[in-house]
């Protein structure tokens, strides 16, 4: 589980992985979920299984988390988000997130995290915002993760 967990969107990969030491927030705006404590590679991975309605292996490598800037001794690394995900963010209502929200909290409370719907739904909804502000740029949307 990571301490420090911030989504951001970015240009490139090198821009993103740029942001590794220092963590995003200096460069791009970030929906920031520190202290929540929760793995955000297998949330990523959760949500777009939600979002889309299927479990199992992804169709493509496009499809799950992928490494920009791999993880070192203080535990952070950035990774790029799966285009289904952010395609399903860009185009999920608030309900959706909702019913997403309701379906992975119970999940991660079992693993330790404190969180609930509410602010699950609010930043997924923070996401989704991010996603749609990068859409129609060159954009991608990132997560940094430190300990």
């Amino acid at each position: 589980m990571s301490q420090y967990i911030e989504f951001f969107a970015a240009p490139s990969d090198a821009a993103a992985a740029a942001v590794r030491t220092r963590g995003p927030a200096t460069r791009y705006a970030v929906v920031d979920a520190s202290n929540v404590y929760f793995d955000a590679d297998d949330a990523v991975i959760a949500w777009r299984n939600l979002l889309t309605g299927r479990a199992g292996p992804p169709l493509s490598e496009r499809d799950d988390p992928r490494m920009v800037a791999d993880f070192v001794n203080d535990g952070s690394a950035v990774f790029a988000l799966p285009d289904e995900l952010v395609t399903g963010l860009i185009k999920a209502s608030l309900h959706q997130l909702r019913d997403v929200a309701e379906a992975w909290v119970p999940a991660v409370v079992a693993d330790g995290t404190e969180i609930d719907v509410d602010a699950a739904v609010v930043l997924m909804s923070r996401i989704a915002e991010l996603a749609r502000a990068a859409a129609g740029t060159r954009d991608r949307l990132y997560c940094w993760v430190a300990c």
